[in-house]
């Protein structure tokens, strides 16, 4: 197997001639951005980085990208969409090549073998247009997008999972903050029309502090009543936890809510970041 690429250190292009695979450069991502990683590689030469990544990835079914990081000599292989921006550079920046054959925000799964639809949400530009999610008019205060720390001490992150920005619940009381309500609910909605599938929904959540109340993920077909299809309450430390996947059977009339409830004092900021919804079941 052999692949070519288009200019010597400014690439656009990647092709595996044998391999029927190509490559497009796509944008470039941060270099401590792992959440999609799925093996990473050192090469002794800025040029040998695509020989050695391009072929691994064809060789491997999960594989749809690879990442080329010139600054440190590595490259990666990638399962998932494309990142909507290059995060944290502190570590360098890396260009993502994305397999083509599909649209503009879509990426491919092998082994579905389908373009996607990258509804994803990590909340680092307004609008977000892969975002899938809206705040609700039904629910008593809004989610806030937040950097860096939130105000309360012994609560919340101190950062992103990727990325700069996320989402919280605020829940300090007094001059400067919305009225105290113990029980009040932030609710982000879904807006899109969905297909007669069960789709896969992972996220990360933060809920680090005393007083933290739960966080809820629901459906809910037309008027009926909401379904519970995943539940947590209570203090889990001061980390962000991945939740890997929750079955939601949806279809077009269906919709997605997650709800954060505050809690009974100012220890209960509920955050959650990097947000991805998959058209089909959880593995």
């Amino acid at each position: 197997m052999r692949f070519r690429r288009s200019l010597p250190l400014m690439v656009s292009f990647i092709e595996l001639i044998n391999g029927c695979i190509q490559f497009k450069f796509s944008r470039e991502v941060s270099f401590l951005d792992n959440s999609q990683m799925l093996g990473t590689y050192p090469a002794s030469s800025k040029q040998g980085l695509f020989g050695v990544c391009a072929p691994r990835c064809n060789n491997d079914i999960r594989c749809n990208a690879i990442d080329i990081c010139f600054e440190n000599l590595k490259c990666k292989l990638i399962s998932g969409r494309t990142p909507l921006t290059p995060g944290n550079v502190s570590e360098g920046v890396c260009k993502r090549f994305q397999m083509q054959g599909c649209p503009d925000g879509y990426f491919f799964d092998r082994k579905e073998n389908i373009c996607i639809a990258e509804n994803y949400c990590n909340f680092e530009s307004d609008p977000e247009l892969t975002c899938f999610l809206s705040e609700s008019l039904s629910d008593e205060f809004n989610w806030t997008i937040h950097a860096n720390s939130t105000p309360s001490f012994n609560t919340g992150p101190s950062s992103a999972v990727n990325g700069s920005y996320y989402k919280y619940i605020e829940t300090s009381r007094g001059e400067g903050y919305p009225t105290f309500i113990s029980g009040q609910r932030a609710i982000l909605e879904s807006f899109i029309k969905f297909s007669d599938i069960t789709y896969c929904l992972a996220m990360y959540y933060h809920m680090y502090g005393g007083y933290i109340n739960t966080l809820t993920i629901r459906t809910q077909k037309g008027n009926n009543t909401a379904i519970d299809r995943w539940i947590l309450s209570g203090n889990q430390g001061d980390a962000w936890h991945h939740l890997s996947g929750v079955n939601l059977p949806l279809d077009s009339q269906s919709k997605i809510i997650i709800e954060a409830t505050k809690g009974a004092y100012y220890e209960g900021d509920i955050a959650i970041d990097s947000i991805e919804l998959l058209p089909f079941a959880c593995p």
